[in-house]
């Protein structure tokens, strides 16, 4: 798998996690990462709509997050921005319980328990 995505080039653009570092899954995933060589991008604000904003900036076709960041519903104005904004990412590994459904997110989602992996 590693392979193919160097090979394909989406090695180059970066995983955005908006994870907690502290939970294991946040660290696991960071650990995966760089043990890979992928490119991690973080964002530095509680702010959701700058990171709804970043995660077209970086370009990024993965996304691991928390349940609620996932699951987040938008305002009726910026809804359609917002999901053209991150129509690029792919995959999503989502820290939470039971199934989640976002529609900001086209990408399919995997959802993991945070602290059990």
């Amino acid at each position: 798998m590693f392979n193919y995505e160097y090979t394909s080039g989406t090695t180059a653009k970066p995983v955005f996690m908006s994870l907690d570092l502290e939970t294991p899954l946040g660290f696991a995933s960071f650990l995966s990462n760089a043990a890979n060589h992928r490119k991690v991008f973080i964002p530095s604000s509680f702010n959701m709509s700058s990171i709804l904003k970043s995660v077209h900036r970086q370009e990024s076709v993965d996304l691991v997050c928390d349940q609620a960041f996932y699951e987040l519903e938008a305002p009726g104005p910026v809804a359609a921005e917002y999901k053209d904004k991150c129509s690029s990412v792919k995959s999503v590994i989502v820290a939470g319980t039971g199934s989640s459904k976002s529609s900001i997110f086209d990408a399919s989602a995997t959802v993991i328990d945070p602290l059990t992996l």
